[in-house]
């Protein structure tokens, strides 16, 4: 794509894991819209193709062991493509993020943690004439309560929700806008995480959005996406409904899109939710999910497009079985985007 950003994803210790997941979709789809991907820095894999640790096939992104190998492939920026605990910076990374700046890169920033707020970076990048892209920093004159007025909107608003956290919305809501635009919909996407923002996606990284202001923030995304003529709005949601410790953020999405239509991203399998094994939190059957998506959707008439399942985790390999089965439970087309497509849902967004 022409005029995309020449950038290193910087991800030690991180790529093909889950604290890797904006490296990882970044690798999976090239960057997207905004960057080229040239290089990963990553030790553990030094060598390797990038696609090859993630998972999906060479993508022609060699893995680096450092910075300095990095800027032999002359990038203009660096992507912060791993989230620690906390979101804290470790201070090798903190080095490796200094001299880029220095060097005159501009460095993208999805951390909890704002370089644009600290006095180190930013004199660094003074020094190197860079720019520091905080992410996650809201923009304040986004924020405003839910009115309603999604609800008058022409276009489709697709809601890519989820049954737990890391199941696959982002490729999902990605794969699905390009899927969109290839059949010839004028389509958009919005992002409320820092990945989805990174591969091109309008929006805003909701969890730094304070509560009573999500609904609207989201709201107002998919008003003016309508406003400029698109016809589809595809918009990435978070974790799940059901979710105790995230619900009250996806709950926000919900209402600010109030879909009519909705994908539903599944990992078939799964028993407890991701990252929360420790307690045994059990996981919904995506039914239970779907049934509280619709009731307290304020559009009341959404329409089930599909399901997106990631089958790395239980079904790897056997992402037909899967789809088969999630077909006949759900009436709906079933998919594993990474193998599959999401041309099935899609058509059904399209023609309903």
């Amino acid at each position: 794509m022409p005029g995309r950003v020449r950038a290193v994803v910087y991800a030690p210790g991180a790529l093909g894991r889950g604290m890797g997941k904006t490296a990882n979709d970044l690798v999976i789809f090239r960057g997207g819209e905004r960057f080229e991907i040239v290089a990963v820095v990553d030790p553990e894999h030094a060598g390797m193709d990038a696609g090859v640790v993630v998972g999906v096939g060479e993508r022609g992104i060699p893995v680096v062991a450092s910075l300095d190998e990095a800027l032999r492939y002359k990038p203009e920026a660096l992507i912060i493509g791993a989230a620690t605990v906390g979101g804290y910076i470790p201070p090798g990374w903190k080095r490796d993020i200094i001299r880029a700046l220095e060097q005159g890169l501009d460095v993208y920033n999805g951390l909890h943690h704002f370089l644009s707020e600290d006095p180190e970076a930013v004199e660094a990048a003074r020094r190197g004439g860079a720019r520091i892209v905080d992410v996650r920093k809201p923009d304040r004159s986004l924020l405003r309560i839910w009115d309603g007025s999604v609800l008058k909107t022409r276009a489709k608003r697709v809601l890519v929700a989820g049954t737990d956290c890391e199941a696959g919305k982002n490729i999902a809501t990605y794969m699905l806008y390009e899927e969109l635009k290839r059949r010839g919909a004028k389509a958009c996407m919005i992002g409320t995480g820092q990945t989805m923002i990174l591969l091109g996606a309008r929006g805003v990284v909701v969890d730094a959005v304070p509560s009573d202001f999500v609904a609207g923030v989201v709201e107002r995304l998919v008003v003016d996406s309508d406003r400029e003529g698109c016809e589809v709005v595809v918009v990435e949601g978070q974790a799940a409904i059901l979710h105790p410790a995230y619900g009250h953020v996806s709950l926000g999405i919900l209402r600010g899109v109030s879909p009519t239509h909705i994908v539903l991203a599944h990992v078939p399998g799964r028993r407890v939710r991701a990252a929360f094994e420790h307690l045994g939190l059990p996981m919904p059957e995506p039914e239970e999910e779907l049934e509280m998506l619709m009731r307290l959707n304020p559009y009341p008439s959404a329409r089930l497009a599909g399901l997106a399942l990631n089958t790395s985790e239980h079904y790897r390999g056997r992402a037909d079985e899967a789809a088969r089965l999630y077909r006949g439970r759900f009436n709906a087309p079933a998919v594993d985007p990474l193998v599959h497509g999401m041309g099935e849902i899609a058509e059904r967004i399209l023609e309903s």
